[in-house]
C-alpha cells in the first residue's frame, strides 16, 4: 500500500473530524457530559463515556437520559450548557493534537483543500477555525448544519462538494441529495471520493467515512475507546496513526 504522506500529496481533499482528531478535546466533552448528567440526577460510568465518543448530540442526550438525567432538563437547555463549558475551555486552551497544525500548513500550502467536518456545534466549529493556522479549512460543517449526522455518509459526501471533488448540489435540490449520493458510484464518482483522505477516531465517524469511499485514517492517540484494538473493525480504515508528528509532505 502506498505510504500515508504519498497519498496525501496526491489527494483531491482531506476531511477532518473535530473532537479526538484534530484537538484533544473529549476530556472537556467528558468533563461536561459528566457535570450535567450528575448535576441533574444521572449516574456516571466510564461505560457511558466510551459510549459516548463521537456521538451526535441526539445520540448524547438519548445516552444521558438513559442513565437518569433529569426529563425536566430540556435537550437545547442541557446542549447549550455543555457547548458553553466546552467553548470556554478551547478559548482557554485549544488542546491540539501533536504535528496537526504543522500538516494543516503543508497541505495548504500545496493547494490540497481541507474541510473540517463534525457534529459539534457551529460557535465551536468557528473558535477552531479562528485558531488554525491561516487558510487551513476552505469550508467546514458542523452538527448545527442541515446535513444528516454520523454515522451516515452524508457529512462526508457534503464536504467533497464543497471542496469542489463531487458536483454541487442546489438549494433547490438538497432534498434530493440522498439520492444523488446514491448514484455516486454508478456514475464514476467513486474514483474521486477514493482519492479523498478522512481523519477520523471514533466509530460513527469511521463508519461515516468508510461508507463515503474516502481513504480512512484512523486517528487512535487521543481516542477513549481505540477501535484500532478490534481485529473486527480493521476494515474500517487504511491507516492508523497515533497523531501527526511524523507525517510530512516534504518527505520524499
Amino acid at each position: 500500500m502506498t505510504d500515508l504522506a504519498t497519498a496525501l500529496r496526491s489527494a483531491k481533499a482531506v476531511f477532518w473530524d473535530l473532537d479526538g482528531t484534530l484537538i484533544d478535546s473529549d476530556p472537556y466533552w467528558v468533563q461536561t457530559e459528566r457535570s450535567v448528567l450528575e448535576g441533574h440526577g444521572g449516574v456516571w460510568s466510564e461505560a457511558l463515556a466510551e459510549a459516548l465518543q463521537g456521538s451526535s448530540f441526539p445520540t448524547t442526550m438519548r445516552l444521558l437520559h438513559e442513565h437518569g438525567l433529569d426529563d425536566e432538563l430540556s435537550d437545547e437547555v442541557a446542549v447549550a450548557q455543555m457547548t458553553a463549558e466546552v467553548l470556554a475551555m478551547e478559548q482557554a486552551r485549544m488542546p491540539w493534537v501533536a504535528g496537526v497544525r504543522e500538516l494543516l500548513t503543508e497541505l495548504a500550502a500545496a493547494g490540497i483543500p481541507s474541510v473540517l467536518v463534525t457534529g459539534s456545534p457551529r460557535p465551536i466549529v468557528d473558535n477552531v477555525l479562528a485558531h488554525a493556522p491561516a487558510g487551513s479549512f476552505v469550508a467546514s460543517i458542523s452538527g448545527d448544519d442541515p446535513v444528516e449526522h454520523k454515522p451516515s455518509p452524508q457529512p462526508y459526501r457534503a464536504a467533497a462538494r464543497l471542496a469542489g471533488v463531487l458536483p454541487a448540489v442546489s438549494p433547490t435540490a438538497a432534498s434530493d441529495a440522498a439520492a444523488s449520493d446514491a448514484s455516486v458510484a454508478a456514475v464514476g464518482d467513486a474514483a474521486e471520493m477514493r482519492q479523498c483522505i478522512i481523519f477520523e477516531d471514533s466509530l460513527p465517524g469511521l463508519t461515516a467515512a468508510r461508507a463515503a469511499g474516502a481513504t480512512v485514517v484512523a486517528v487512535s492517540g487521543q481516542a477513549r475507546v481505540r477501535v484500532t484494538d478490534d481485529p473486527a473493525l480493521r476494515g474500517l480504515y487504511d491507516y492508523t496513526i497515533s497523531d501527526y508528528r511524523d507525517i510530512r509532505l516534504s518527505d520524499r
